[in-house]
């Protein structure tokens, strides 16, 4: 890992969470993230987080329909410190309910 890290100039991961009848990012119609937002831990112990200095990219923020059907929201991080990823650790993920599931699609850490 060490190796593809001085080869490389960035590093690029992508993190789907495919969610039925919860919210991992936005709540409702608000454009801005809930205090609930998900946060992710980088592999240099820096937090990925909505209020915090380093924040995620998101793509699509769906899982914030509740309508009974599976919706996912894509985050992206994109970074020129090549210690930052992969992501070891997401916090803040809903809790367990009846009717209220999701999963996560974690991509691998592309080295450019």
């Amino acid at each position: 890992m060490n190796f593809l890290r001085l080869l490389s100039s960035e590093v690029v991961q992508h993190i789907t969470i495919h969610c039925l009848n919860t919210s991992v990012w936005g709540e409702g119609s608000a454009e801005k993230p809930s205090q609930k937002a998900v946060r992710f831990k980088a592999w240099n112990g820096q937090m990925f987080e909505a209020e915090g200095k380093l924040k995620p990219e998101v793509a699509a923020d769906d899982c914030k329909i509740k309508d009974g059907r599976w919706h996912r929201t894509l985050f992206s991080f994109r970074t020129q410190d090549t210690q930052q990823l992969p992501i070891v650790n997401i916090y803040n993920l809903p809790p367990s309910e009846p009717g209220k599931q999701y999963h996560l699609e974690v991509g691998p850490v592309c080295f450019l």
